[in-house]
């Protein structure tokens, strides 16, 4: 071989070594990782107390969504769903006069989710019923799931429609028309108007999510007038602009649940199964005292690594009822909650990525990072009481079980720690 030929490799082979030398490590592939290899130390499982109690007390204004619905199963009873709303005018008010000749007054609901879930695009027939409240809807009050709002003997709409994609539009009956058919100031037309009331026929097996955070979820009054043939247009807000609560009841009766039937201050026991209900249902209460007591007195200068809390899902469950994610709050020692102190830092791609919470479809369960939270109660050696709900339990009907304490595969924390 020539030296020319020789040469020209060899240089090549010079200019790669030193990149291969200088070679950095990166972050390619790291959120993939499993939190548990990145420690050193000693791996075990609590066995957690728990049980399901009711969601009592939820506060339901001031939300971006509300869910009108009717529906029951064999693990939860029956929900019965109901939106109230404002009906607000412009800040300047109403002028419609004598010359006004209404054509139509159409009411959009942007949806934002239904359940139960179907294939996408399939139609679905909702029979809704919008009646007027007996009483003006004050926002200022405080409104919870179990309050319940007097209806009028007014309906302004009673009719099955059908829902494909994005919203519904209803055309209300004339009893409208007396109601926005006024003069007057924006604060006289909210207590003129009184506001509504929005649910579904009995038996519908659906509930309805409604984005009021949306500008078309809104009513409009189509209309011309003695000296103006064209059509004309006025702008009704029922959206985010205007007052909302929401009216949630449950009946447990002859369900794995009926104890809160008759009382709803009661707990049942969750070595078999724990359940997840939002829209003021059910929710879990975890108890660690007795772990607390036995570590800290075997291992009182223990340092938590890392640690998850695990929610196995009952497989007699379909996916499509999964809620999106749960979330672990921390009761203080006045009574009140707060989330866990893991929820409020900023996230970890080592740690923290895919395991806040969220549901895992792979292996069909939750996952928590509660790594400060136990550190946290074993160094006051006091657990007031952790407690898991769904995300959005205000504004979406997505249920679940998981596995119970006793279980094959159960409700559990696995941490690493060291000392």
């Amino acid at each position: 071989m020539s030296l020319k030929k020789l040469i020209l490799p060899l240089g090549l082979l010079l200019l790669l070594l030193p990149t291969a030398c200088n070679e950095k490590e990166t972050e390619i592939g790291m959120a993939l990782q499993d939190p548990f290899t990145l420690y050193q130390g000693t791996r075990d499982t609590i066995s957690l107390s728990a049980c399901t109690i009711l969601d009592d007390s939820l506060s339901t204004v001031g939300y971006l969504a509300g869910v009108f619905g009717d529906y029951s199963d064999n693990n939860f009873g029956s929900l019965k769903a109901i939106l109230y709303s404002q009906i607000a005018a412009p800040s300047e008010g109403v002028k419609i006069t004598d010359q006004v000749i209404i054509d139509s007054v159409i009411m959009t609901l942007v949806i934002d989710t239904v359940y139960p879930v179907l294939p996408d695009s399939t139609p679905r027939n909702f029979h809704i019923i919008i009646n007027q409240l007996e009483q003006p809807m004050m926002p200022d009050s405080s409104f919870f799931s179990t309050t319940e709002l007097e209806e009028s003997a007014l309906c302004f709409f009673d009719d099955e429609v059908t829902f494909i994609a994005d919203s519904l539009r209803l055309r209300l009956n004339e009893n409208i028309y007396s109601v926005l058919r006024d003069s007057c100031s924006y604060d006289e037309f909210l207590t003129h108007s009184k506001g509504i009331a929005i649910k579904l026929a009995d038996n519908s097996q659906t509930a309805v999510t409604v984005d009021l955070s949306a500008s078309n979820t809104r009513l409009t009054l189509f209309y011309h007038t003695t000296t103006i043939d064209s059509t004309l247009q006025f702008i009704f807000t029922i959206n985010s602009g205007a007052g909302h609560s929401m009216y949630y009841a449950h009946d447990y009766s002859g369900t794995p649940l009926e104890t809160f039937a008759t009382n709803r201050q009661d707990s049942i026991s969750g070595t078999e199964k724990l359940y997840f209900e939002p829209l003021g249902g059910t929710r879990v209460r975890l108890n660690m005292q007795s772990f607390l007591d036995n570590f800290r007195a075997a291992h009182p200068y223990a340092v938590v690594h890392y640690a998850e809390l695990l929610l196995p899902v009952n497989t007699d469950l379909s996916d499509t009822s999964t809620p999106v994610r749960i979330l672990a709050l921390k009761k203080l020692a006045d009574g009140t909650f707060t989330y866990v102190t893991d929820a409020n830092v900023l996230s970890n791609p080592y740690t923290y990525g895919g395991f806040d919470g969220y549901y895992d479809r792979s292996k069909k369960q939750y996952r928590l990072r509660v790594t400060r939270h136990l550190q946290e109660l074993l160094r006051s050696g006091k657990d007031n009481g952790t407690e898991l709900v769904i995300d959005a339990r205000r504004s979406s009907a997505f249920r679940t079980i998981v596995n119970g304490t006793a279980t094959d595969n159960p409700i559990r924390i696995d941490f690493v720690y060291s000392e």
